[in-house]
């Protein structure tokens, strides 16, 4: 309803303009039937008109294209009966034909028609006009309508552009979320698996208090796919540090776990970085040792594995998206070498606010 008061707003201040070819019925020298006639049809254009406007269609369609081109007709024909007493200063009604083509049909064609019956009204006035003006007037109309359209849909395109690109953003962070929680969830759910499995016949009690972590720990995950898809869930940095703990002995991986408390900034962003950062080591790393480092306003994750390169493997899809949290977080993130000479140079991951 807003927008429909605000075209008719904007549609019915042009209608000012009208009174050139009013006036000019008013004062020609002809029978006082055809003044009026001019002076009736005159208002019932600028009626029609509005109505026009105010039913404006939303969407291209054939029905669409069909109802404006018959309301440019129907435009038309009153538009020519007052040529009889207004003369060339109809050419004036041109303007407003125009203006129902551009809006109402495609661009391209809208444009391509608004001209042409502009051009159409000028060339049939042209031999009777005793002065160019009022084709000069009408002329600046016409393309005050074009540009005004023109803006209009690049306007539109940059909406749309702007639109696709916040649904590829809400996509990619929900991807990126999905990924942390389920690629680190299934890491640890396969490490505890074998595990399991290496202690079915020598320790079955300690076995089955496997399995028992690995049923809590696929509930846990799906709870939290859950929440993730709806787009609500933020880790806690304490649970990922004893997640990580659990992760890194069930994988044989010797934990040096040094956390102090942080804020709660620190916290989210320290959440996610340590769980991708552990999730890495156990996956990738084939490290003996890894050392956790937490400090206000510094993360830092080292292991002695064979190392990666923070250009070429730290380009994967969950650190691509720690990047991304800790730029939005005003924080940097770096991957190098923990001693790049050594035959397993192992890596260091460091968060730190900027």
């Amino acid at each position: 309803m807003g927008m429909r008061i605000y075209q008719l707003l904007y549609a019915g201040v042009w209608l000012v303009f009208l009174a050139i070819p009013t006036t000019a019925a008013v004062t020609a020298d002809v029978p006082v039937a055809l003044r009026v006639l001019a002076v009736v049809a005159t208002l019932c254009f600028a009626v029609l008109y509005l109505e026009t406007f105010w039913h404006l269609p939303e969407q291209d369609s054939a029905h669409a294209r069909r109802w404006a081109v018959g309301r440019v007709a129907a435009l038309a024909a009153l538009a020519a009966v007052t040529v009889p007493a207004s003369g060339y200063m109809a050419v004036t009604f041109s303007c407003f034909l125009a203006a129902i083509l551009v809006f109402a049909l495609p661009v391209r064609i809208g444009l391509i028609s608004g001209v042409c019956v502009w051009t159409a009204a000028a060339a049939g006035t042209l031999p009777f006009v005793d002065t160019f003006w009022p084709l000069l007037g009408t002329g600046i109309g016409v393309l005050f309508i074009v540009v005004i359209r023109l803006a209009e849909d690049v306007e539109h395109r940059q909406r749309d552009a702007e639109h696709e690109l916040r649904h590829a953003a809400q996509r990619d962070a929900i991807a990126r979320d999905v990924h942390d929680v389920l690629g680190h969830s299934l890491t640890v759910l396969s490490i505890r698996a074998q595990l399991a499995g290496r202690l079915i016949d020598r320790d079955p009690q300690q076995a089955r208090e496997e399995i028992d972590r690995i049923d809590a720990l696929a509930r846990e995950s799906l709870a939290q796919v859950r929440s993730t898809v709806a787009r609500l869930r933020t880790p806690q940095l304490a649970s990922e540090v004893d997640t990580a703990r659990e992760a890194l002995a069930a994988a044989g991986i010797t934990a040096d776990l040094d956390v102090h408390t942080v804020d709660d900034a620190d916290a989210e962003l320290f959440a996610w970085a340590l769980r991708e950062a552990v999730t890495n080591v156990v996956r990738h790393s084939g490290a003996s040792t890894c050392r956790v480092r937490i400090r206000p306003g510094m993360l830092v994750v080292s292991d002695d594995g064979v190392g990666m390169d923070g250009q070429s493997g730290g380009t994967g899809f969950g650190l691509r998206g720690l990047r991304e949290r800790a730029t939005a977080s005003g924080a940097r993130l770096s991957i190098v070498p923990r001693c790049s000479d050594a035959e397993r140079p192992g890596t260091v991951v460091e968060v730190e606010r900027t």
